[in-house]
């Protein structure tokens, strides 16, 4: 079910209000050469003995009046700062994250398909290029249930990794799949849960929901990260002495963010708790000096956090060339 991209939905549910994502996709991205020769960008990096490549799904741009909980003259002058203009929106990649390794193939979160415009969904045509069939997917671990991450689930209106196992917090999958909560909310909100409610019913059996912190599969934990969704999760890759951990949305603006991390987005469901979790996360991340990616961090999305005054900044890390 194709969702519009440019509307601002408020849903409530109980306590929390779930604020749906208004994005604009860039105007070049809708000419015909744009849409007819998808960009494959992808970016291999070791992990121990597994494989983590970050692919770029696509992309959007964020209006600003989206950002929460910091002043308009604060996010300009932390947009200046990164060299962003001030008066533009921001533009975000959307990053899955596939792994391989131990004779495994796991995808962390599938992407956006068709459901955020032509500026999105070229994860299954860039697993293509890197010789990876949609049947070879053994896992796939959903951080949470937006469409920018679960889009690519589906392809057909039928399960697009025929394969896999599906891994997600049992509060997301109960949240976005309850009829009850989808049938309070708005009209123009209602394709967010019918979508959910879809990849739930086309994977049956094959959706495992997990709960705290589980091993996910062999080497992968997941990491409880509650705030922007429900339930809302990173997974800690690790093999050896080397780790990483995919942090989904809880770090989604990487120009504000760190230096805010109380600044959060009008749809998370949480915003308090959401920057609770965040300043927590970039904490641990920091202590810890541990590899650090998340969806929407400038691709190809590898760096650290280190500490800034009393908050933080990104380091990406040095793009390595084999």
């Amino acid at each position: 079910m194709p969702i519009d991209p440019t509307r601002r939905t408020l849903l409530f549910a109980g306590a929390a209000v779930l604020v749906l994502p208004r994005i604009v996709a860039p105007a070049a991205a809708q000419t015909a050469e744009t849409t007819a020769t998808p960009l494959t960008l992808a970016y291999p990096r070791q992990i121990g003995d597994l494989t983590l490549t970050a692919i770029l799904d696509g992309s959007f741009s964020l209006d600003q009046s989206l950002i929460i909980n910091i002043t308009p003259e604060e996010t300009a002058a932390a947009l200046e700062s990164a060299f962003l203009d001030p008066g533009a929106p921001i533009g975000l990649g959307i990053t899955a994250h596939l792994v391989q390794g131990g004779g495994r193939t796991m995808l962390i979160d599938a992407g956006a398909a068709d459901l955020f415009g032509p500026t999105a969904g070229r994860l299954v045509s860039s697993l293509a290029a890197l010789g990876v069939a949609p049947g070879d997917v053994d896992t796939v671990l959903l951080t949470h249930m937006h469409p920018d991450h679960i889009g690519g689930m589906v392809a057909a209106d039928a399960a697009a990794f025929p394969n896999a196992e599906v891994r997600v917090h049992e509060t997301d999958l109960a949240f976005w799949t309850d009829e009850a909560i989808a049938s309070g909310a708005p009209a123009d909100a209602q394709p967010y849960f019918a979508r959910a409610r879809r990849t739930a019913d086309l994977y049956g059996d094959r959706l495992a929901p997990f709960a705290g912190e589980a091993e996910v599969a062999p080497g992968v934990t997941a990491l409880p990260l509650p705030g922007h969704t429900p339930g809302h999760a990173g997974f800690r890759l690790a093999s050896g002495d080397a780790q990483i951990l995919v942090a989904g949305d809880a770090v989604g603006l990487a120009a504000v963010q760190f230096g805010h991390p109380g600044a959060g987005l009008v749809f998370d469901t949480d915003p308090a708790l959401a920057a609770s979790t965040r300043t927590a996360l970039l904490d641990m991340t920091a202590t810890d000096r541990m590899l650090f990616t998340a969806t929407h961090l400038p691709f190809p999305t590898l760096g650290h956090v280190v500490r800034s005054g009393d908050a933080y900044a990104w380091a990406p890390e040095q793009w390595r060339y084999q």
